[in-house]
């Protein structure tokens, strides 16, 4: 009777789904008591997250497993024979081991991102050569990788026997039909689930994510990461969406140059009269580089701690024009990229640099080149990777310089040479392009302050072999205040314009479903000649980095970005924008809303500074800012895909 319900082949499927089960479970034990530590008040919801997860582990582990009862089946002669039977063992082994590290893996992930598995684990997978250096030279895998596998070793003893058993099993009578209705059954049952979710019982994010099954978590995220807008996010009427757009860019000196209707932000920006100063520039995008490490200024214990970690920035902030509320768009360099050159909002899913069709999107390097400007690019790593090569030479940068076109490459890590050894690189580009008739502008990106966190010894007194990610970040504040130094001794130094900014902050952190206060970063305008210093407390994007700089530069100039000066922001102004996962909020100082992709507004209480987004009833938020969430986010969606925001830059 028992082996007419449940034969072998299905047994050996069944109890490999339950050790799939098992595995989640544990992980989920595990990041439940994390999530309790950090949030005690959360707990009574813990009951509804592990109804759903477990739920949710089952209905993927039942998916993922169709595939493989589908082989059991299908190549049950194959698999009697000796060859087989020998790669049906090898592939246990092999999903073994891929089941065992992916939860271990779970577990560093979460603690670096305070998530699951999401779009940022996908974008690692792109790049195997990357990550897996990244997880040799930030760990120490003698002391995971013989743990993983003895665990692996031990499930394979407890299963080899049953898998030979299955193997061998002769059918039964209607056997291949009963199991062809359970695979029906289980698609039928299972789809939905998984399609439906992801299921958020209770408010708090991170307690969310406990109900989330990690491999579910990932295929959701790869299968998305181009998201689409209509019929997923919330709409608003697009005749009502762009007058609140081009009403939440105008400044007091802007002309609208769009038609009536049309799906466009085109104004003229006049920054005169007096004429424009063609000074030359140069752009430090520094890795990782939040606010934490360089003043949080409402946790006055930590100031006198953080200027010893930042003494370099901190000094050249003294001289120069210093913005202290900005937050990044997302927690990726290219969201950076795709804010700071194109000053072009988050959409969902992937930041337009990573996808199809960002060629030719409105730039700062265009819009500098149509002013006389030359313009390059120097990454301290390899340019093929996150696409970022390929973008900024289509949207308009003369040259793209990568980690093998640096000289010197003293020190370097799987992402790339030592923030030194770039600038140094740099130093010597700009000398060339320095020279001729024409201001340049020069763009870098730093790659030290990234797991796994290493960097020459001698240069500072903390030792690189802690692979802390503070000591990075000292680092990288040294190597910037050298580059810094040995540029004032240029001719060109008088006559430039430095602009320093953090692509992200170090770590996502915090329940709330945008942790905007670990997008936080500091931007500074540094030209002692030119800018008089200043600490403004404006609340600001990295989207707004363009139309700032453009205004201490003096140009005139049309252009659809959705940035603006934070000059000409009044005192209790500004907006930010950014997106987490899926989700993309737009707040403004007091308020925010994140839309997601059931289709919701969530309202939350906003202040700024190291403070997370509160949760508020709908009617606490003025109807405007939901509005205006809308019409930001999906008046950028349409006019990428719609190619609109690429105009100014068609035939160049």
């Amino acid at each position: 009777m028992l082996s007419a319900l449940s034969p072998p082949r299905l047994r050996f499927w069944l109890l490999c789904l339950g050790i799939f089960i098992g595995l989640a479970a544990l992980v989920r034990l595990v990041l439940t008591i994390w999530v309790a530590l950090d949030t005690p008040d959360s707990a009574p919801a813990f009951v509804a997250v592990w109804l759903v997860g477990l739920l949710d582990d089952t209905a993927t582990a039942l998916l993922l497993g169709l595939p493989f009862l589908a082989g059991l089946y299908l190549f049950a002669r194959p698999l009697r024979w000796r060859p087989g039977k020998t790669f049906a063992h090898l592939l246990l082994i092999v999903l073994l081991g891929v089941a065992v590290f992916s939860a271990v893996a779970e577990l560093f992930f979460w603690e670096e991102y305070n998530s699951r598995f999401n779009g940022i684990a996908v974008y690692y997978l792109i790049f195997p050569k990357e990550v897996i250096g990244n997880i040799r030279e930030s760990f120490d895998l003698r002391y995971y990788l013989p743990p993983i596998g003895i665990v692996v070793a031990i499930a394979y003893a407890f299963l080899w026997r049953r898998l030979n058993r299955a193997l061998d099993a002769p059918f039964i009578a209607g056997e291949r039909r009963r199991i062809l209705g359970l695979a029906v059954a289980v698609t039928v049952t299972a789809v939905p689930f998984v399609l439906a979710g992801p299921y958020e019982p209770v408010a708090a994010r991170t307690v969310n994510e406990l109900a989330v099954n990690g491999m579910h978590s990932m295929l959701s995220a790869y299968f998305t990461n181009d998201s689409k807008y209509d019929g997923v996010y919330a709409g608003i009427d697009e005749g009502e969406a762009i007058p609140l757009l081009r009403d939440m860019v105008q400044q007091d000196n802007t002309t609208n140059l769009a038609a009536p209707g049309e799906r466009s932000l085109l104004r003229h920006v006049d920054n005169g009269p007096a004429p424009a100063k063609k000074l030359n520039v140069v752009l430090i995008l520094e890795e990782s580089f939040g606010s934490v490490y360089f003043e949080d200024v409402f946790q006055e214990k930590q100031r006198d701690y953080w200027k010893t970690m930042s003494p370099n920035w901190h000094r050249i902030a003294e001289d120069g024009l210093l913005f202290t509320n900005i937050y990044a768009t997302g927690d990726r360099t290219v969201r950076a990229l795709e804010a700071v050159l194109t000053s072009f909002p988050p959409i969902p899913g992937i930041s337009t640099a990573r996808r199809s069709g960002s060629e030719g999107m409105n730039s700062l390097p265009f819009l500098l080149a149509k002013t006389g400007y030359r313009s390059s690019f120097l990454y301290g790593g390899p340019t093929s990777f996150d696409n970022m090569g390929y973008f900024w030479k289509t949207i308009g940068f003369d040259q793209v310089l990568g980690q093998g076109d640096i000289a010197d490459q003293g020190f370097k890590t799987i992402w790339g040479v030592a923030d030194e050894y770039m600038f140094k690189e740099a130093l010597t580009r700009i000398d060339r392009i320095a020279g001729g008739p024409d201001p340049f502008f020069f763009a870098c990106l730093t790659v030290t302050n990234h797991r796994p966190f290493m960097y020459p010894d001698g240069r500072i007194a903390l030792k690189p072999a802690a692979n802390q990610r503070d000591h990075a970040a000292a680092y990288a504040d040294w190597a910037l205040g050298q580059f810094i130094d040995e540029a004032r001794k240029k001719p060109w130094f008088d006559d430039t314009i430095f602009v320093m900014i953090g692509d992200h902050g170090p770590k996502v952190w915090g329940a709330a479903q945008i942790p905007v206060q670990a997008f936080r970063v500091p931007l500074i305008f540094y030209a002692p000649k030119h800018i008089k210093p200043q600490r403004n407390p404006v609340l600001g994007s990295s989207m707004d980095v363009g139309p700032t700089l453009l205004g201490l530069l003096g140009l005139s100039y049309d252009s659809p970005f959705f940035g603006v000066d934070l000059r000409r922001v009044p005192k209790d102004g500004g907006r930010i924008a950014m997106a987490h996962n899926f989700d993309v909020a737009v707040g403004n100082g007091k308020n925010a809303v994140a839309l997601t992709p059931k289709g919701d507004l969530r309202p939350y209480g906003m202040q700024t500074g190291p403070y997370q987004l509160t949760p508020v009833a709908p009617e606490a938020v003025p109807p405007l800012i939901l509005k205006q969430a809308v019409a930001q986010t999906q008046t950028a969606h349409r006019m990428f895909y719609a190619r609109q925001y690429h105009e100014l830059s068609a035939g160049r």
